[in-house]
């Protein structure tokens, strides 16, 4: 198949997931959220409850819910804040859509350089959910533990991060977390180290 058709039913089965496979998507994906926040959290007074998909009411779609508590310092025994972060399910999709894309389309000679990407692939994309999808959703725990720290309108790092996430830096993110795992996947498997069992040597009688 020509390259340009490839990417043109690539382009085409992308659309088709944004409409209709997003919130599926986010529920299999807010346990591991959910893990993934609770991580981050150890190194804050934070306590991350659930991570789920819900339907506000007069909103237009779903939307990913984190709920936790924030306490005013780790020995603090009642939590100072109830926070809630949202994501739009479809912001949320939009990363793993470029990145999973991006990596099924690019060019791989052999078997084993597939089957690298794709191992390469896994913990590459875990981090970069992390970056994006998760610490989207745990800014407002950030700016809740800046309120307690004594500042009065505080806009945490976390909250700039969200906002270059925001403004596109979630689509170049994902382009270049795959092109980087290409690019791993090459160089952990050369072109021409494998290409399966050599011929055996017959005697001709």
């Amino acid at each position: 198949m020509r390259s340009e058709y490839r990417w043109a039913l690539a382009f085409a089965a992308a659309l088709v997931f944004a409409a209709l496979g997003a919130r599926p998507y986010a529920r299999l994906a807010a346990p591991c959220y959910q893990v993934i926040a609770g991580l981050l959290a150890l190194s804050h007074p934070w306590d991350v409850v659930s991570v789920e998909v819900a339907q506000p009411s007069g909103a237009a779609g779903a939307v990913l819910r984190l709920k936790g508590l924030v306490y005013a310092s780790a020995a603090s025994l009642h939590p100072s804040f109830r926070m809630t972060g949202k994501l739009q399910v479809a912001a949320g999709a939009q990363g793993p859509l470029i990145y999973w894309t991006v990596l099924a389309l690019w060019p791989a000679p052999t078997l084993r350089r597939r089957l690298a990407l794709l191992a390469l692939g896994m913990p590459v994309f875990v981090l970069l959910e992390a970056a994006t999808t998760v610490c989207q959703l745990l800014n407002p725990l950030a700016w809740a533990s800046a309120v307690l720290a004594g500042e009065r309108d505080p806009v945490t790092a976390w909250e700039y991060w969200s906002r270059f996430l925001e403004d596109g830096g979630r689509a170049g993110l994902a382009l270049l977390a795959a092109v980087l795992t290409a690019v791993m996947a090459a160089r952990a498997v050369p072109a021409g180290v494998w290409r399966g069992p050599a011929p055996r040597a017959v005697a001709l009688p």
